[in-house]
């Protein structure tokens, strides 16, 4: 006597819900490593704003440089972490994407720190690193919801 499982088929461990699309996971993925490589580039530049436009930034507010550089080192990554979330399809590989963009904002804070290119690597931008990934994975949640 033979008897028959009535277990449905196993399937990959995905979030629950309606998967992204096939063109945005596409198009997520693209832009992510455009975003990535332009990201990187300019985070290891050493002159990564021409001075006249620090100067032109410091006329209006001495601190105003400062200011739109660590709110820029937070948005950017809270974009690529956003991007993640909707490209990578499985919750570890999200989980996975979350962990190596705090490595890569770390990274490239120890690269500033060492290497003599004139920038200066601080440990407060890799937390502000990690607020922005926190604050895209949040702000793209209905996408991690769905797989």
């Amino acid at each position: 006597m033979t008897t028959t499982s009535t277990l449905p088929p196993a399937r990959p461990p995905t979030a629950p819900g309606r998967p992204v699309s096939f063109r945005i996971r596409s198009f997520a993925t693209a832009l992510f490593a455009i975003l990535l490589a332009l990201w990187t580039w300019k985070l290891l530049e050493p002159n990564p704003v021409p001075e006249p436009v620090l100067g032109e930034l410091r006329s209006v507010y001495d601190s105003l440089p400062f200011l739109l550089a660590k709110t820029l080192h937070m948005t950017g990554y809270a974009v690529l972490a956003a991007l993640c979330v909707v490209w990578v399809p499985t919750r570890a590989g999200k989980w996975w994407a979350m962990g190596l963009l705090v490595a890569h904002g770390a990274t490239t804070e120890f690269l500033q720190y060492y290497l003599d290119w004139g920038r200066t690597g601080r440990v407060t931008d890799v937390l502000i690193d990690t607020t922005g990934i926190t604050i895209g994975a949040l702000a793209a949640w209905r996408f991690w919801r769905r797989g």
